[in-house]
């Protein structure tokens, strides 16, 4: 029972958090009553043998949470601040991007006038000690780093470091690290601008308000807003910037819960794209607020949607904080789009097949498989132009562009596994790093810059170093892994703006967009 407690509440844990919608940190539940408190305090106080009261107490609660929805999920104690902290836009730290490179964990990116790079720190410095524990060696899983590298603010952390082999220690003061929601913004053509967000949290609005000022500067008409992998956040965020690309007094977004009263959110003041040309990317693993956005854009008959149908999760999260130090983030509503379309797709109470539905439907044969599996071609919509919109669950694109089982074939997957590609891409980052920084711009790196003519067999060497053999690939999945290399050892520079810029010529959703846009 514990093993199937544990893993089940892994797999909640991961979606509830991936997904988590409207996380608002709602009140504070400090009391328990009932006969679970009753036997808890029995136990407590009355069991022949001693017991752990708080691991029991974990238990029952995820139980209880395991006949709700699949996105009413229990936070432990030991990782609400991390939970909080991407919802929060920051976090108290040092501000590096590390890797765990033969159980060692390596800097590979230290934040631009942050903490570390005050100190000293450097990309390839490896962590081998912090304070007086020596961590190196350790197989220490990220989670367990991140709590003894992040503190209070202002606090000081001593790590203990291998430099080029040479051992140093340097002491730092943490400060405020923020983790950027809008993380990938340019001009992909003299008039198409791109944006790409992440999530939505506290400072999304603001960072987009940034972005799209700068893009518009530099002579953006028409824009591409990407919203792939976003799993949500908070729900004012992503109503802000729907306001910003809609006209006054438009339909948003509706709640409703059989405990709260119907909400409904209208655009509201002038917005800075009104008019522009617009497409918004999707995916399977869109969900939450960044379906609130796409719907509200999509039933008000502004823009293009492109991609695949995304997730499906339109339930409200309200965060209540509990006794024992943990939360739980409780559904209290469902989110509907203007046109009365519920995003939220069926849920038949066996939450294997909820959170697997997603890889099903890459399995479809066909595109036109792909595009209505699971979608209820009985639950009809109508926007306001009278274009048709069906119910079932998620936001169908307008043009879809299916997923390709092929990008990835079994002899491939093991580059994906372990790391393995991530590691390859710093380590060929850390030799080219002369000439790679010696570019102006991300644009022009990924123009000019080439791998180098044996990076495949490199590439082959240290997967059979690792234990994974690859067989022989189509030049064409070769061609796309190293695409991927290049842009990853852009990353290390730009950031996520040199990571897609890279990837621009190959990423077919994006390609369909500059298409339509052309």
């Amino acid at each position: 029972m514990p093993l199937l407690l544990g893993t089940t509440m892994a797999l909640g844990m991961l979606f509830g958090f991936q997904l988590a919608g409207n996380s608002g940190r709602a009140g504070n539940s400090r009391t328990a009553s009932g006969a679970t408190q009753q036997l808890l305090d029995l136990l407590r106080y009355k069991y022949v043998d001693s017991v752990r009261i708080d691991t029991l107490e974990t238990q029952a609660i995820e139980t209880i949470l395991q006949h709700l929805d699949p996105h009413t999920v229990f936070i432990p104690a030991r990782e609400l601040a991390d939970a909080n902290a991407d919802l929060e836009g920051g976090f108290s730290g040092i501000g590096v991007e590390y890797l765990m490179i033969n159980d060692t964990a390596t800097v590979v990116y230290v934040v631009e006038n942050g903490p570390s790079e005050k100190a000293g720190l450097q990309a390839g410095d490896q962590i081998v000690q912090v304070g007086n524990e020596p961590i190196a060696g350790k197989k220490m899983q990220g989670p367990d780093l991140r709590r003894r590298i992040r503190g209070a603010y202002n606090s000081q952390v001593s790590l203990g470091i291998l430099r080029q082999g040479q051992p140093k220690t340097v002491t730092i003061t943490r400060g405020n690290i923020p983790l950027p929601s809008v993380d990938a913004w340019y001009m992909a053509t003299p008039t198409v601008g791109y944006l790409r967000i992440n999530k939505f949290a506290e400072t999304t609005y603001r960072e987009f308000m940034d972005a799209a000022n700068a893009l518009l500067r530099q002579g953006m008409k028409k824009m591409v807003l990407d919203l792939r992998g976003n799993t949500g956040g908070y729900l004012t965020a992503a109503t802000n910037v729907a306001d910003e690309l809609l006209p006054d007094n438009l339909k948003l977004v509706s709640t409703r819960g059989l405990h709260t009263k119907e909400k409904v959110i209208y655009s509201s003041k002038p917005g800075l794209f009104e008019t522009g040309d617009l497409v918004v990317l999707l995916d399977e693993f869109s969900a939450s607020a960044s379906e609130v956005l796409a719907g509200s854009l999509q039933d008000n008959d502004r823009g293009t949607v492109v991609g695949r149908r995304s997730f499906g999760k339109g339930l409200v999260q309200e965060q209540y904080d509990l006794s024992n130090g943990g939360a739980v983030r409780l559904t209290v509503a469902r989110y509907y789009t203007p046109t009365g379309r519920s995003i939220q797709k069926p849920f038949n109470g066996n939450r294997g097949d909820y959170m697997h539905e997603v890889l099903a439907r890459h399995g479809a044969d066909s595109l036109q498989a792909q595009l209505t599996d699971k979608v209820d071609s009985s639950q009809v919509f109508k926007t306001r132009k009278g274009k048709i919109l069906y119910g079932g669950g998620g936001i169908s694109p307008d043009v879809l562009v299916a997923f390709d089982t092929t990008r990835i074939p079994k002899t491939a997957i093991g580059l994906y596994n372990n790391g393995l590609l991530s590691d390859f891409s710093f380590l060929l980052f850390r030799q080219q790093q002369a000439a790679i920084r010696g570019y102006s711009s991300a644009r022009a790196f990924a123009e000019g810059w080439q791998l180098p003519a044996n990076a495949w067999e490199r590439l082959l060497q240290m997967a059979a170093a690792d234990s994974i053999q690859i067989g022989a690939v189509p030049a064409s999945i070769k061609a796309d892994v190293l695409q991927r290399v290049k842009a990853n050892t852009a990353r290390y520079v730009w950031r996520g703006t040199g990571y897609v810029q890279v990837m621009q010529p190959g990423d077919r959703v994006l390609q369909k967009a500059l298409e339509i846009l052309k």
